[in-house]
């Protein structure tokens, strides 16, 4: 009987052998891209991250500064987010509400929603089921009241609507943000104010003259600027891209630069518009 070899059992072909080199080629290359790359655990590793570079603690959003905010963690554009969601009236009811603040990510939304603490029945919505104008036109001498949404103050919002004081708060904050109204529509995007009570009291809301007040330009919209009568819609277009981009703010010196403002312009939309330096 014939033996073989050991040698025998280590005896390749060429094809076999060229097969080894690229199978040993491919598992260098893995090892020594592992070694390269830098490691990715997914959430977990970007929470931490997170956490190293923040103060967590309990938080209320709808009371908490601008300080207190950088302190969490967050970016400063979702800093005025913030701000700006809550200076148009806005409201975060429930935790998970402030996850739909605008531009923040969901890692460090994991992160905070342990701490967001919203104070029970401090909630600013209106909800009047059944209001209606009666109880101001019943025995009121002046029938058809009017009320100029730009100059009314707290108490005339509540003595010719009696809407309660957190709705005449979000309105006249939205009249101080916007600069001035510019159309009694604006009236009817205020948070808190349902539709139906809207409807019942828009007939009795004017404006008188807005040519001394100064509009926001952070709060334009399309049709705000084209009223100024002083762009192309191709300009207001590159306005609003902007000011997106810039975290809804916007200055002279981008205005001047993309629209290459004359001086007469320039001076026409100061005296109309309030814009950052």
């Amino acid at each position: 009987m014939i033996q073989a070899s050991w040698k025998a059992y280590f005896y390749f072909s060429q094809k076999e052998i060229k097969g080894i080199v690229v199978l040993g080629c491919i598992l260098f290359g893995s090892v020594l891209l592992s070694w390269l790359l830098p490691h990715n655990n997914s959430l977990r590793d970007n929470a931490s991250k997170h956490a190293s570079a923040t103060h967590l603690f309990y938080f209320d959003p709808n009371t908490i500064d601008s300080v207190q905010a950088i302190q969490l963690g967050l970016p400063e554009k979702q800093v005025k987010s913030l701000l700006h969601y809550r200076l148009k009236g806005g409201y975060f009811k429930s935790p998970d509400d402030f996850a739909r603040l605008y531009g923040l990510s969901p890692e460090l939304f994991s992160l905070l929603k342990p701490y967001v603490q919203v104070k029970q029945g401090s909630s600013k919505t209106f909800a009047w089921k059944k209001f209606n104008l009666s109880h101001v036109l019943n025995g009121n001498e002046e029938v058809d009241w009017k009320l100029d949404i730009n100059t009314a103050t707290a108490n005339e919002w509540q003595k010719k609507t009696q809407l309660p004081l957190s709705v005449i708060q979000h309105i006249l904050a939205y009249k101080n943000y916007l600069g001035a109204f510019t159309r009694v529509g604006q009236i009817g995007k205020v948070y808190g104010l349902s539709d139906s009570v809207y409807q019942c009291m828009k007939h009795h809301l004017y404006i008188a003259h807005t040519e001394h007040v100064l509009v926001n330009a952070n709060a334009m919209g399309f049709a705000d600027w084209q009223q100024l009568g002083l762009f192309s819609d191709k300009q207001i277009s590159l306005i609003l891209k902007l000011r997106k981009e810039q975290g809804g703010r916007i200055g002279w010196r981008e205005i001047a630069e993309i629209c290459d403002l004359s001086q007469v312009e320039a001076s026409q939309l100061r005296s109309r518009v309030h814009i950052d330096d």
